[in-house]
């Protein structure tokens, strides 16, 4: 699962083919399915905002279900944007399956 959110830190899109089932749907962005579009988006959102990164701080796993804690940042300094998300994925046949994504709400 950190393979993933490496993925998008570093661009090596090939790892889309590496970690996702073939039937891979993310319910934040339905458009895109499977790893080939993963694999494109990749590519595409990289080349548009190379700064982007994602900080993984907690994995929460039992069977199928992974939950996982962290950060998104664009920009650098004080120009910088973060967001708190959770993500919860389905993993089947020992790939990721089906993604949902959370905004966590820092006043809690």
């Amino acid at each position: 699962m950190l393979r993933y959110f490496e993925m998008w830190n570093t661009g090596d899109s090939v790892v889309a083919g590496e970690v996702l089932h073939p039937e891979w749907r993310d319910h934040a962005h339905p458009e895109i399915t499977g790893p080939g579009d993963v694999q494109r988006a990749v590519e595409h959102v990289r080349a548009a905002q190379p700064d982007l990164r994602f900080d993984i701080r907690a994995v929460l796993s039992e069977g199928e279900l992974l939950a996982a804690v962290g950060e998104v940042s664009r920009g650098a300094g004080s120009a910088a944007t973060v967001s708190s998300l959770v993500w919860l994925i389905r993993v089947r046949g020992g790939l990721l399956a089906e993604m949902w994504t959370y905004r966590r709400d820092e006043r809690a």
